[in-house]
C-alpha cells in the first residue's frame, strides 16, 4: 500500500539550473550541471546569481529558472502596460533594513522593490531560457517578450485552486507536485490518499505510455514552437515538457478546475 506525502518544497525560493542542449551527444555518464538555489533572495542577490549563472552557461546550452513566490499585483492599470506593469513574484517577503532599523515605504505607488519582474528577465534571454512560474500571479510572464530569437519557453502555475483541492504552499505546491511526481498529483486531486501497490505500479506503467504518446505528439506537431523541440534536446527539460501537458491536460479535464478557472499555461 502506498500512502500519499507530499515533498518537500519551500515557497519563496528561486532555483537556477545550467543544462546542455545538445541532443546528438550522449555522454556516457551526464555530468551534475551547476545549480543554485536561493530561499527568499533579495533583488540584488538574485540578480547577481542570475548574472554568475549566465557568465557560466557554456555554448549549446539553456539557464532554467525556477520561481517559485508569492504574486505581487498591480496597484492600478495603465492604459499603456509594460513589462513593468503586470506585477510578478516577491523574492523576498522583509523589510529593508538599514542599521537594525526597518525601512518602510515612503509612497505605496511605488513597487515593490524585491518583486521580480518580467521585465527583469528580459536581458538574459540573449541565451536559451526555459522559466518555470509557480505563484499566485504566474500570470504576470504570460506575454514574456522574446527580444533576441533564442529559444525561451515559459511554464506557468495555475493562479487559484478549487477549495475543495488542497495546495498548501508549505507543504508543497500541486503544480510543483505535477512536475516532481505526476501520479502522486493525479492521485492527489482525484482524493486518493493511498493505493495498492500493484495498481500503482500498473498505474505508472501506463502513465509512461501516455509520456510517449505526448512526446510523439509533440515532435510531430506542425504549429507547435520551435524554442519546444529545441529544449526536447535535453532529457530533463523533455520531461518537464511532457509532464507540464500531463498536468494541464488533467487540470483541464477536472470539473473543479474547468469550474474555477484555475489552469496553467504555457507563456
Amino acid at each position: 500500500m502506498y500512502r500519499f506525502k507530499s515533498p518537500s518544497h519551500s515557497h519563496d525560493s528561486v532555483c537556477l539550473v545550467g543544462l546542455d542542449l545538445e541532443p546528438n551527444e550522449k555522454p556516457a555518464k551526464r555530468e551534475n550541471p551547476h545549480k543554485y538555489l536561493l530561499y527568499k533572495p533579495t533583488f540584488s542577490q538574485l540578480y547577481t546569481f542570475l548574472s554568475a549563472s549566465f557568465k557560466e552557461l557554456p555554448a549549446n546550452s539553456v539557464l532554467l529558472v525556477y520561481l517559485s513566490a508569492t504574486g505581487v499585483f498591480p496597484a492600478t492599470h495603465l492604459d499603456f502596460e509594460g513589462p513593468y506593469d503586470f506585477g510578478g513574484v516577491l523574492t523576498n517577503t522583509n523589510r529593508d533594513v538599514v542599521n537594525g532599523e526597518t525601512v518602510q515605504k515612503r509612497n505605496q505607488a511605488q513597487k515593490e522593490m524585491h518583486c521580480l519582474h518580467p521585465g527583469d528577465l528580459f536581458p538574459f534571454t540573449r541565451k536559451p531560457l526555459f522559466i518555470i512560474v509557480d505563484s499566485s500571479n504566474s500570470t504576470a510572464y504570460k506575454n514574456f517578450t522574446n527580444l533576441f530569437g533564442q529559444p525561451l519557453v515559459c511554464l506557468l502555475s495555475p493562479t487559484v485552486y478549487p477549495k475543495s483541492v488542497q495546495d498548501q504552499s508549505q507543504r508543497g505546491s500541486l503544480f510543483t507536485l505535477f512536475l516532481y511526481s505526476p501520479l502522486l498529483a493525479f492521485s492527489s486531486i482525484c482524493g486518493l490518499n493511498s493505493v495498492r501497490r500493484g495498481l500503482w505500479e500498473r498505474a505508472q506503467e501506463f502513465l509512461q505510455k501516455v509520456f510517449r504518446d505526448i512526446g510523439q505528439m509533440i515532435t510531430r506537431s506542425r504549429s507547435i514552437d520551435q524554442a519546444f523541440l529545441q529544449f526536447f534536446g535535453d532529457e530533463f527539460l523533455r520531461l518537464l515538457l511532457i509532464r507540464f501537458v500531463f498536468c494541464s491536460a488533467a487540470l483541464r479535464l477536472h470539473k473543479l478546475f474547468r469550474v474555477s478557472h484555475s489552469l496553467n499555461e504555457v507563456g
